[in-house]
């Protein structure tokens, strides 16, 4: 079987894990990886058995597709060469700095009839795939990614940086785009904003509220939905999903609540029923495989079958469309400055 050869661009922090990860599929072969820091360069290509290029156009010859892993700054100016070569590319999220220049990588890929898939990982973590499987359809949705500042991704906000991830899930879980926006967001550390919170409604009535920030002394990222068929909450770090539905008897009469209360002298006894008898529990821990490789197998599949991704540019360029409209709206408070600011000039 010929092997797929691919390169990775750019192998800071998070591009080295895909350098490594592609180094060890049996059907890809990693020509090499590209990074204008010659010390990381090398070095991560001498643990994974590929060449150093300092430039990406020098492997554009040698590849089939690309993983870009630069900044989001240099997403447009990286990403466009290969699409416009016919290359196959999976470019990290979010998918350009700017609206304007997503919808230009997504025009590019379908003009082109190029793959494009987008590095939106958490669609692969086994917990959310699960709590899909589970959820039924949602009427609430709830979200929360928090995490220390690392110092890193500081080209852009949080809502890039994190919030961008449950946009994604969110429209993934309702297959519904959002109707309503709105935001408040806060710098700390900046320039752009380092925690926002939002809340949003989808054509369908369905409710979303979405928080993330990087000033948290502790790392967490949770789903919980409340849909048709009970409530569904993921861990998507301990990868533990836990279910509360009502039983049988409730879910087939609902009324009985209240005949089960007229007919209980003290309806303060019945508390201790509720999550007993009325609702039931389940526990699932999910899967321990690894979200990147499932990502990145994906990725090596589309191209070898001409098949979508599960992350297409056109999902990628939807869930920055909302993005934007949170940033637009942000009521933005400045510990730097001490003021507030209403629209946010982060958004550009």
């Amino acid at each position: 079987m010929n092997r797929v050869r691919l390169a990775v661009i750019g192998v800071g922090a998070l591009g080295q894990h895909h350098a490594r990860i592609l180094s060890t599929m049996d059907d890809v072969q990693l020509v090499g990886v590209v990074d204008a820091r010659e010390q990381q360069g090398r070095e991560i290509a001498r643990k994974h058995g590929t060449q150093w290029y300092s430039q990406a156009p020098e492997i554009m010859p040698m590849v089939d597709g690309v993983v870009v892993a630069v900044p989001t700054v240099a997403h447009l100016e990286v990403t466009r060469p290969f699409l416009e070569a016919g290359k196959a590319v999976l470019v990290e999220k979010p998918l350009a700095h700017t609206l304007d220049a997503a919808r230009t990588l997504q025009r590019l890929a379908s003009f082109r009839r190029g793959l494009l898939q987008v590095g939106h990982v958490e669609r692969f973590n086994p917990a959310f795939q699960l709590l899909k499987q589970q959820c039924g359809q949602p009427l609430y949705i709830r979200c929360q990614r928090v995490s220390p500042f690392t110092f890193r991704s500081t080209d852009i906000g949080v809502v890039h940086d994190l919030m961008i991830h449950d946009i994604d899930l969110v429209l993934a879980l309702t297959g519904d785009s959002i109707e309503e926006v709105s935001s408040f967001g806060a710098v700390t550390i900046g320039p752009h904003e380092d925690m926002a919170t939002a809340r949003m409604k989808t054509r369908k009535g369905t409710f979303i509220d979405l928080t993330c920030s990087r000033m948290n002394p502790t790392a967490e990222r949770t789903v919980q939905v409340w849909s048709t068929e009970g409530f569904v909450s993921a861990d998507l770090q301990s990868r533990k999903v836990t279910t509360w539905k009502p039983c049988a008897a409730l879910a087939s009469n609902p009324g009985m609540v209240h005949d089960i209360v007229s007919a209980t002298p003290n309806p303060l006894t019945l508390k201790d029923e509720v999550f007993t008898k009325w609702m039931k529990k389940e526990e699932h821990q999910a899967s321990s495989a690894d979200a990147l490789t499932a990502e990145l197998r994906d990725f090596v599949d589309c191209i070898r079958t001409g098949a979508t991704p599960q992350v297409p540019g056109e999902a990628a360029v939807a869930a920055m469309e909302v993005a934007e409209r949170v940033l637009s709206g942000l009521s933005l408070w400045s510990w730097q400055s001490g003021r507030k600011e209403e629209g946010s000039r982060h958004a550009a």
